[in-house]
């Protein structure tokens, strides 16, 4: 029990040092050239189970940022804008009158004083605010209009008993109808409209759009038509979202609105007609520039792989013209990048990344500069591309450094032209940096104050291990470090394989405090980039499709007989999560007498199952049978669906199995089935099943760490 408690109190230690940058916003320039930085920072207290939002202010000069005043608490999940001019300001919160019934308010703010409010409650409910819709609240030129997006009000419904008059049979018949939702993270809307607010008649209005598209990224154009991405809905399946890449997609623009004020008066409205302006299959992330005359979005033909290489494309709004900015390309060369290393960051095959960080792309004020982050190699780097001359330069990685690094954009101030992007790797949680003048050719890098989050350690090292195209990262430290009071393996350092999801995810340099835990204690990582990752190219995203389970597998079982051999390890674990979870169960079975023990979590292992459950039953047709989804697969489909499952084999290795069941993408049944196998051949599996938690079994912050120092525990015991 002292090493548990070694364990939860250098978490405690951790967690309380880590801090986490949600936004920042220049407030002022100051006149030694200094600025005033307003800044919105989350701590996680385990001890409450929640996370604490709280706002700083900081003076930004040359060698940092300097902490000028503590903030107070900020309201999370608060919704606010400014309009362009700065002028006006919205607000939407939840309001308890003296009823203690809670109403959500949207408030609408002008120099500082209160024009108007409206009740939304009878209209809608919660404002959708995430990475697959993109941020609530935009304005039109005039400042004057303001567009968002809600999910539907829910059917009201009776059961038989409680009718009492006969139009309300209905209701009865709808009780406990099922509704489908957009999967996972969106598994509570299941019907969302556009809403759009006239602040000078200060009236709230129902925008009328189809009923077939899955609405996105609303805006206005110049003359207040209306832009926006639109998901096409498959009568059969409400696909999930998230994460995915091959739904047919859209940019369409509504050049009449048809407007339904409300409250609704019984009129009816003509079909609204929408122009499509993209050329793609796939086209998501519109994004109208500063000057209103030129769009950006993100571009693909179909390809049933979830992930793939997007375009960049530009649209002349005044003559709806397509113009390409920035190709896909397929010819990637991998082992020619390898051999000329001064070649490495010149991979760029189109933009590639996910939808948390496509989201934070934008332009330029000039409207002739747009900046957008991509993963190269197993790294996340940040590019500016002038939409003129099609000239692209990396903002970030300036310098060449020891270990590969991942930024990420946190915000652009458009008026001071400072962008502001977190930067991490193995050997530092994320550090905030400023670049001032970010658009000039003598632009500036402020890094952040030591102070401002945890310095992990200078000492781990970082290198590579090869298997035909696919690469891994492999961490360990040299030396112990003494005050580091948890138990040590360096004499037989214990090897853990760190298996990606998606299959198409990536491997990253990045700061977890599983991965600074496991290295202090001696473990090296191994962290294989197996064929299907992203970040390579096209090609190589597309070259596991149909053979999953044997290719990726035989390039992880390569690439640690490496590691073995050149680092003299001792006992070999492997962890992951959803497909990753797949590949630490194919090896805990398939491969059982080359490993000591698995970690899996939300798992995919019967893949019959899966097809037919799932919110993306076509990931199976895609990643097995390598080709588009069909719900009429023959008995060879099946037969080849459950060959590659890990359940075809039960698993051999003792296991840690970690599950939630609110899991969409990988419903937990399949992971019991799992184990029960496992039980029938007397295999230890200790299984945990979290009941509020999703797919990335982070509903709380209890169940983060609570997953984490099982993790740390059970791979203690089996040492």
């Amino acid at each position: 029990m002292n090493q548990v408690k070694g364990y939860i109190n250098i978490t405690k230690s951790i967690a309380s040092q880590i801090q986490t940058i949600k936004k920042v916003n220049t407030v002022a320039k100051l006149q030694n050239n200094d600025y005033l930085v307003s800044m919105i920072i989350s701590k996680k207290n385990i001890a409450e189970n929640s996370s604490l939002d709280y706002q700083n202010l900081y003076q930004l000069k040359e060698d940092g940022f300097h902490l000028l005043q503590r903030g107070s608490v900020v309201q999370q999940n608060l919704l606010t804008s400014y309009s362009n001019d700065k002028e006006r300001f919205i607000k939407q919160q939840q309001i308890t009158d003296e009823s203690e019934k809670p109403r959500q308010v949207i408030e609408i703010h002008e120099s500082g004083k209160l024009l108007f409010s409206i009740n939304t409650q009878k209209y809608h409910e919660e404002i959708l605010n995430n990475e697959m819709v993109g941020e609530p609240f935009k304005w039109n030129k005039k400042n004057n209009k303001v567009l968002y997006l809600a999910k539907g009000k829910s059917k009201e419904t009776k059961t038989f008993f409680q009718v009492e008059k006969e139009e309300e049979i209905q209701q009865a018949w709808n009780y406990r109808k099922y509704e489908q939702s957009w999967g996972e993270r969106m598994d509570n809307v299941e019907i969302f409209y556009l809403f759009m607010i006239d602040i000078e008649q200060q009236k709230l209005f129902k925008v009328q759009t189809p009923g077939n598209l899955f609405l996105t990224y609303p805006q206005f154009t110049e003359n207040d038509e209306i832009i926006l991405g639109g998901y096409q809905i498959h009568k059969e399946f409400k696909y999930g979202i998230v994460h995915c890449f091959n739904r047919e997609s859209g940019i369409y623009l509504i050049e009449h609105p048809k407007l339904l004020e409300l409250p609704e008066k019984g009129e009816n409205l003509d079909e609204q007609q929408l122009q499509l302006l993209s050329k793609h299959d796939i086209s998501v992330k519109p994004l109208i520039s500063p000057d209103y005359k030129k769009l950006l979005y993100l571009g693909s033909d179909y390809k049933h792989q979830h992930l793939c290489y997007l375009s960049l494309n530009m649209i002349n709004l005044d003559n709806k013209s397509v113009e390409e900015l920035i190709g896909v390309k397929n010819e990637n060369d991998l082992k020619e990048v390898r051999e000329k290393k001064e070649k490495r960051d010149n991979i760029i095959g189109g933009i590639c990344g996910f939808y948390d960080d496509l989201s934070l792309n934008f332009w330029n004020k000039d409207s002739t500069h747009f900046v957008y982050s991509s993963i190269v190699l197993g790294q996340q780097k940040i590019f500016c591309i002038d939409v003129n001359t099609k000239q692209i330069e990396i903002l970030s990685h300036k310098v060449e450094q020891e270990v590969t690094h991942n930024c990420e954009i946190i915000s652009y101030d458009q008026e001071n032209d400072i962008l502001y992007y977190t930067d991490e790797n193995i050997n530092q949680s994320p550090i905030l940096i400023a670049i001032i003048n970010a658009m000039d050719k003598q632009r500036k890098y402020i890094r952040n104050l030591e102070h401002f989050n945890l310095k992990v350690s200078n000492k781990f090292i970082e290198e590579f291990v090869f298997s035909e195209e696919a690469e891994g990262f492999v961490w360990y430290i040299k030396e112990e470090e003494e005050k580091f009071e948890l138990p040590k393996f360096f004499k037989e350092r214990p090897l853990i394989v760190l298996a990606h999801g998606g299959p198409h995810g990536t491997i990253q340099s990045q700061y977890t405090q599983l991965r600074h835990i496991l290295l202090q204690q001696g473990f090296i990582l191994l962290a294989p980039n197996f064929s299907g990752s992203c970040g390579y190219g096209q090609n190589f995203i597309e070259a596991l499709s149909g053979k999953i389970g044997e290719q990726d597998a035989k390039e992880i079982l390569d690439m640690i007989s490496q590691v073995q051999q050149k680092y003299n390890t001792g006992k070999t674990f492997i962890m992951g999560g959803s497909y990753g979870g797949y590949l630490s169960a194919l090896m805990g079975s398939r491969y059982h007498d080359r490993f000591n023990a698995a970690v899996i979590l939300n798992p995919v292992v019967n893949l019959p199952f899966m097809i037919n459950i799932t919110d993306i039953p076509e990931w199976g047709s895609s990643c097995a049978l390598n080709r588009k989804h069909t719900w009429n697969l023959s008995v060879e489909d099946y037969k080849t669906l459950i060959e590659r499952s890990p359940m075809l084999q039960p698993l051999r290795v003792p296991s840690l199995l970690l599950i939630g069941s609110k899991d969409r993408r990988c419903p937990f049944q399949q992971s019991l089935a799992l184990r029960a196998q496992a039980l029938e051949v007397g295999t230890e599996v200790q299984t945990y099943v979290y009941p509020n938690a999703d797919h990335a079994l982070a509903d709380s912050v209890n169940t983060g760490y609570d997953t984490f120092l099982k993790i740390l525990m059970f791979l203690n015991e089996k040492l």
